[in-house]
């Protein structure tokens, strides 16, 4: 069974590039309830390590939701990393229906910016009375952006380029066409 879990995260208002951590490593989780368990959780330092060195094809999701694609590793869109801190993500947000409507929510304060993340774990381990686990292999499947998270520490920005960017490559786009008009 899949098992997927919420982050909180903060985020800017400007840009399509969504970024932060989609987990947050040896962070309590809330009250889980699973299998008809109830139960608190944390991810232990490099968890995911084997999916990201595998190149495991994961996706970022709207909500869990497969028919809602935001960004996938297998096109490059969705960058992963794991660090000191957790899982690292970046994102670009498609120029669709979906990715704008996600931006502008984001814009709003609709969204917060909390992230979610589905695994499956491969290792595990319990407290005596199994009302805590720590999750020390597992296999990520998929990162979403969400409204309700099990976890609290998360931080994403949606970013843009910078205008003096924006400035620089007007510049030279215009430079550009001045020498191509001198040889029309």
């Amino acid at each position: 069974m899949i098992s997927r879990r919420s982050l909180d995260a903060e985020q800017t208002m400007q840009g399509r590039t969504l970024a932060g951590y989609a987990a947050v490593y040896g962070e309590q989780s809330r009250e889980i309830v699973e299998l008809g368990r109830k139960f608190r959780e944390k991810i232990a330092p490099g968890a995911f390590n084997a999916t990201l060195a595998a190149g495991e094809d994961v996706r970022l999701y709207y909500n869990h939701d497969s028919s809602m694609p935001l960004a996938r590793t297998a096109s490059g869109t969705l960058k992963l990393r794991s660090d000191r801190k957790g899982l690292a993500f970046e994102a670009t947000l498609p120029d669709t229906t979906l990715g704008n409507d996600v931006r502008v929510l984001l814009e709003r304060g609709d969204l917060s910016g909390q992230m979610s993340f589905g695994f499956y774990v491969e290792e595990d381990s319990w407290n005596r009375d199994r009302s805590e686990r720590l999750v020390k292999r597992a296999k990520l499947v998929e990162v979403s952006i969400v409204q309700d998270p099990a976890y609290e520490g998360t931080s994403s920005s949606l970013r843009s380029v910078s205008a003096a960017a924006i400035e620089a490559a007007r510049a030279r786009l215009e430079l550009h066409f001045a020498r191509i008009s001198r040889h029309v």
